[in-house]
């Protein structure tokens, strides 16, 4: 029979227990934490970077939802303009966005947006936004789909005169020119 004394066990206790502390020689495999996903998944990425050069190309003419504005024109990075013939008409723009963070980057932002609307554009998570306003009205709407971890369409829509019937609810309008971008970009 092992006979051990109880200063002896009082010791290897103390070794051991010193052994599993960090900084005694044993390096802990744990990972750090990951900070958390606040945006949804994008199940089936969509590549809009080879549209960044030439936006417009993202729609094919002849398109409902432009066919009444003035042909699409590059106006600047990464941005397609259709103008209105009349002020009843909106603007329309969409932007390849490659460097805001994605979906994410506009997710972490939500709470210093006064309107965040997540919506659903062709079965890719997007959200209605407003910089400014707490409600998309007075003729003017963003929406921003995430298509790739990294990219963001953004579509945008304004309405002139306030008369018009789609002045107070301008959002319909730019999600139509989104769905019609996400259904063209898909059938290539």
């Amino acid at each position: 029979m092992i006979r051990i004394s109880l200063g002896a066990l009082a010791g290897i206790t103390l070794l051991l227990a010193g052994c599993g502390s960090p900084g005694h020689g044993i390096i802990m495999a744990t990972p750090p934490p990951s900070p958390t996903q606040l945006a949804p998944t994008i199940a089936l990425p969509l590549d809009v970077k080879r549209y960044a050069e030439n936006p417009c190309s993202m729609v094919q003419s002849g398109q409902p939802v432009t066919k009444d504005l003035l042909p699409g024109s590059n106006d600047g990075a990464s941005t397609c303009v259709w103008r209105a013939r009349t002020p009843q008409q909106p603007l329309m723009t969409a932007t390849v966005d490659l460097v805001s963070g994605g979906l994410e980057g506009l997710y972490r932002k939500r709470t210093r947006l006064p309107y965040f609307e997540p919506t659903e554009i062709q079965g890719y998570p997007a959200v209605r936004y407003d910089p400014e306003r707490a409600v998309p009205d007075q003729g003017r709407c963003a929406i921003s789909v995430g298509v790739e971890d990294d990219a963001l369409l953004t579509v945008t829509t304004t309405i002139a005169d306030p008369k018009t019937l789609n002045f107070p609810v301008p959002c319909p309008d730019a999600d139509l020119l989104a769905n019609a971008i996400i259904a063209d970009i898909t059938r290539r």
